[in-house]
């Protein structure tokens, strides 16, 4: 088996526009399909005012933001989060990312084969 490299800019893109989120684009890095079958990683990008839908579901997520500033927000609280933040987000929790800057807010997201549902 060889090394994979590559960047994430070439990946293809998936834009999210739909009941799930608002100017966003979606590339998976890797998945059942491409060398981690236990997990999907996502890079998410929402540009200037995009934001996912809040939801629920009974997986996890782990986030590890990579560029501009934005937020989770969860039924109790909104968290800032900026290039280099991290985020957990339990099981069953009403959440939702959003941009709140003026550039785009990029973050990677990896969830369980069942959780990249859109």
């Amino acid at each position: 088996m060889e090394i994979k490299v590559g960047k994430t800019a070439e990946l293809p893109v998936t834009e999210v526009d739909d009941e799930h989120a608002l100017n966003t684009k979606k590339r998976i890095v890797f998945s059942p399909d491409n060398h981690w079958d236990s997990h999907v990683m996502r890079v998410f990008s929402l540009e200037e005012e995009g934001k996912t839908f809040r939801h629920q579901h009974e997986w996890p997520h782990w986030v590890y933001v990579l560029a501009g500033e934005g937020a989770v927000i969860t039924e109790e609280k909104s968290y800032s989060l900026q290039k280099g933040s991290y985020v957990f987000i339990p099981p069953k929790l009403r959440h939702n990312f959003e941009n709140v800057g003026e550039e785009t807010f990029e973050f990677m997201c990896i969830v369980p084969p069942e959780g990249d549902s859109f």
